[in-house]
């Protein structure tokens, strides 16, 4: 079994605290516009493989060191077969077909702390389409009401997504309480939101709906990473740190 990009994940969850249910009712959607205006694509669209270019990424910012790693199903699927880590529940990727994952480690390399928040962050791509990131609540709402990963893409221009993408299977392989297996696995992992602490490395993964197929180029914005704090724990500074990647889906794969 494989290491992603060769290092190991600390696994978050076995030190977080886990709300054991998926959530009670459906995340509230901002209806994309212009969905009317999108051609539909090919129905085999979510089964094609994305590459993504480069496959990591680094940036540097003010002693703060940020790496980005596309997480292939096929990587994801050797992770989670990791019985050392998950236990009776490896072998099942949590993670839905028309998703796009990425593996995200912050080495604070700085002398503060920092604080970062993954439902701050954005995928974008080159037809005006901006994706909000994925939490386990909300694919497990997905999950649950068998809805389209596309309902929670939304845009700053002029064409959306829009229910193209088939409806997710409920992961049947993990029996009646599949979804809560699901969102357990899948909060293990996240990138959680809070503070990481001068001279921590934290890792995880954050999910995007699949971008539209019409798109040939995306960036990923990890968008308000705050720190200087003063004696209230205000943030005095912002950053952000933006990963550009050529985007292919061959045919045939």
């Amino acid at each position: 079994m494989g290491r992603i990009g060769g290092g190991c994940l600390a696994v978050l969850g076995f030190v977080l605290t886990v709300s054991g249910c998926t959530a009670n009712k459906f995340p509230s959607v901002e209806r994309p516009k212009g969905q009317l205006e999108m051609r539909r694509p090919k129905a085999d669209h979510q089964k094609r493989t994305l590459h993504l270019q480069p496959a990591t990424a680094v940036q540097s910012q003010a002693g703060l060191e940020i790496t980005i790693r596309h997480a292939s199903p096929e990587d994801l699927d050797a992770f989670f077969d990791k019985k050392e880590i998950f236990g009776d529940l490896a072998g099942v990727n949590p993670y839905p077909d028309d998703t796009v994952v990425f593996y995200v480690k912050i080495n604070n390399g700085s002398s503060r702390k920092i604080s970062v928040d993954p439902n701050q962050f954005v995928l974008m791509d080159d037809i005006n389409i901006q994706y909000s990131e994925l939490s386990p609540d909300n694919l497990s709402a997905i999950y649950d009401s068998k809805a389209s990963v596309w309902s929670f893409a939304k845009t700053t221009g002029d064409l959306a997504p829009g229910p193209y993408g088939t409806p997710l299977k409920v992961a049947g392989a993990l029996g009646g309480s599949g979804g809560r297996k699901l969102h357990y696995l899948m909060k293990q992992v996240r990138l959680a939101p809070g503070m990481v602490h001068a001279g921590i490395a934290y890792d995880g993964y954050v999910a995007f709906p699949r971008p539209h197929p019409d798109a040939k180029k995306i960036r990923l914005l990890i968008a308000n990473v705050k720190t200087d704090f003063n004696p209230a724990d205000e943030p005095a500074v912002s950053m952000d740190f933006e990963f550009p990647f050529d985007l292919e889906a061959p045919s045939g794969s």
